[in-house]
């Protein structure tokens, strides 16, 4: 079964606005990801730039603030991946940000999505302009 499988989230995407999108997309994130600096299981952010955001309700609008001014936020829509193999989930940033909890339930340890256009049926990825989900909060790369 697939991360896209499970009823959580069938669930949440039934109720959002959504697209899934081939792996294709998931892979050429990842290989994006695998270009950066690692440690052992993440991306080493002592390496990379970041800005750090704890993980808050969206209507929080110290939130949506701290998000909203990060380069993953001038997009309407995010990638939300699960492994380079899986079909990837479209979705609009501010729901994504809001439930980032629920997209990753059952995917363990740190993940990474990434901002994303999307017009007339054609998606656009800026895997540049990514973020790292754990436990703790939100990680936002903000390249020079």
């Amino acid at each position: 079964m697939g991360y896209t499988d499970h009823d959580h989230l069938r669930e949440w995407l039934a109720e959002h606005g959504h697209r899934i999108l081939d792996p294709a997309y998931s892979a050429t994130f990842e290989r994006y990801l695998e270009s950066l600096p690692w440690t052992s299981s993440r991306i080493r952010w002592a390496a990379v730039p970041h800005t750090e955001i704890d993980t808050a309700p969206s209507d929080d609008p110290a939130f949506t603030e701290a998000w909203g001014s990060t380069p993953l936020g001038g997009h309407p829509f995010v990638l939300i991946t699960y492994t380079g193999s899986e079909p990837a989930v479209l979705c609009r940033t501010e729901d994504a940000l809001r439930d980032i909890d629920v997209l990753y339930l059952r995917a363990p340890g740190p993940r990474y999505f990434c901002g994303a256009d999307s017009q007339d049926g054609e998606v656009t990825l800026f895997s540049e302009h990514f973020a790292e989900y754990d436990i703790s909060g939100l990680t936002f790369h903000t390249p020079q």
